[in-house]
């Protein structure tokens, strides 16, 4: 867990000096692209870190939903006039994914359960879209198919037994 919150803690000052290098060495443009492209290296590798990690605990669960507003709020001042980010669809995704690694956790299932949702995550991560709504709209809708699945399938069994103990246990 620290490794992810130091990766990701280490992204925003070595992104802000990508942005001032390129900005002094070309434009404004390539300075945007260079710290987005220095941002996303360091974001793909706080989620490498997330996966790799053997057992983490429900604060790790949160850090895609922390990661994805402080993603939003940086994309925010380059978002006007343009639909290249979606910042409701890009948390909503890392909302699906929180979910998903909570409940991975709980129910100790398998990670493999977490693919599809991170997928989606990093889909909506990065500023690039069709235009309008539609993908996001799939993408989201796909995941949240798949988290529910997810929690239907291998989470509520678990739960439901769970509950079932501690009620016999009371009495």
């Amino acid at each position: 867990m620290w490794r992810t919150l130091a990766i990701g803690v280490l992204s925003f000052p070595f992104t802000a000096l990508t942005f001032i290098i390129g900005w002094a060495a070309k434009d404004i443009r390539f300075g945007v692209l260079a710290g987005a492209v220095v941002f996303t290296v360091f974001f793909v590798a706080a989620l490498v870190s997330l996966f790799v990690i053997k057992t983490y605990g429900y604060v790790d669960a949160a850090l895609p939903l922390a990661f994805s507003v402080l993603w939003s709020a940086a994309l925010v001042p380059f978002s006007f006039g343009a639909s290249l980010f979606s910042a409701p669809a890009f948390i909503g995704a890392a909302l699906i994914l929180g979910v998903c690694m909570a409940a991975a956790k709980r129910c100790a299932t398998d990670k493999r359960w977490l693919l599809f949702p991170a997928v989606v995550f990093l889909y909506e991560m990065l500023p690039v879209n069709i235009p309008g709504q539609f993908d996001d709209m799939f993408a989201l809708a796909g995941s949240a198919g798949y988290s529910l699945v997810l929690l239907l399938r291998r989470a509520l069994p678990v739960i439901l037994k769970e509950l079932a103990m501690k009620r016999n246990g009371a009495r």
